[in-house]
């Protein structure tokens, strides 16, 4: 599960539940169908670039999340739950990621890792979009923050990703100064909540191909909205330069390249 050496990047899926989330439908994303396996095979070459060693565990499927002291950095996936729901292995997220927090490490958060942070770890609000489920590739407007973040480095001037929400983050006032992004009524799809904690409403680690095996037995209106004409792997390489940058401060000999 884990690459060659290098600092541990752990990717936290959460996808869903066996009620929610069968993998025999993305059996043709990876041979397992898992979420944690498609993102980190996907993923794997641009971690080496930047220093990482690249594992996933799928928190809802049982899998232990380590030690925090093993974890140099991390990418919270997206859920098909409700980020409040009562749910042992949500309650064992919310006491890994205060520790997580308090170590100074970074983190991007995505969809429901943006719903869980803004909203559980500060003051924002999660409320139902007026406009009804947002599904497909589309632009999204950058705040001047945003334009001259290092997450939208090199990135598009109106950037293009993948969205699949319902719910979204009404930003507190302290957060409003922190929005990175926009797109239509969700105001704040993009924040910098500080310490290099980083979380997107929409999906960079996704390709087309996921929504077409999420939407094509359910939903099938919604796959033709999606696109592989999208922002997201630059995003994700920005990050990760990002945080191997931050970690090299912190820690210069042991984590010199």
């Amino acid at each position: 599960m884990t690459d060659t050496a290098g600092k541990s990047l752990l990717f936290i899926s959460m996808l869903g539940e066996k009620e929610l989330f069968n993998p025999d439908h993305f059996e043709s994303l990876c041979c397992s169908g898992q979420e944690k396996d498609w993102v980190v095979d996907w993923f794997r070459p641009v971690a080496q670039e930047t220093g990482f060693s690249l594992s996933g565990v799928d928190i809802c499927r049982g899998d232990a999340l380590p030690a925090v002291d093993d974890v140099d950095c991390v990418i919270l996936g997206g859920t098909m739950h409700v980020v409040t729901e009562d749910r042992p292995w949500l309650h064992a997220l919310y006491v890994w990621l205060r520790q997580y927090r308090n170590a100074g490490k970074p983190l991007l958060g995505i969809c429901g890792g943006h719903q869980l942070v803004s909203t559980q770890f500060e003051s924002g609000k999660l409320d139902g979009r007026t406009g009804g489920t947002l599904a497909g590739t589309y632009e999204i407007e950058l705040t001047e923050l945003g334009r001259r973040h290092p997450l939208f480095d090199g990135l598009s001037k109106n950037p293009r990703f993948n969205f699949a929400n319902y719910l979204h983050v009404v930003p507190s006032e302290v957060q409003k100064s922190k929005v990175l992004a926009s797109i239509g009524e969700s105001s704040a799809i993009c924040i910098d909540h500080g310490g290099h904690w980083y979380t997107t409403q929409f999906h960079p680690e996704s390709r087309r191909s996921v929504w077409s095996c999420m939407y094509e037995q359910t939903e099938p209106e919604h796959v033709g909205n999606y696109s592989d004409n999208q922002d997201g792997a630059g995003l994700i390489r920005n990050f990760m330069k990002i945080a191997a940058k931050e970690l090299k401060k912190q820690r210069p000999d042991t984590l010199s390249q």
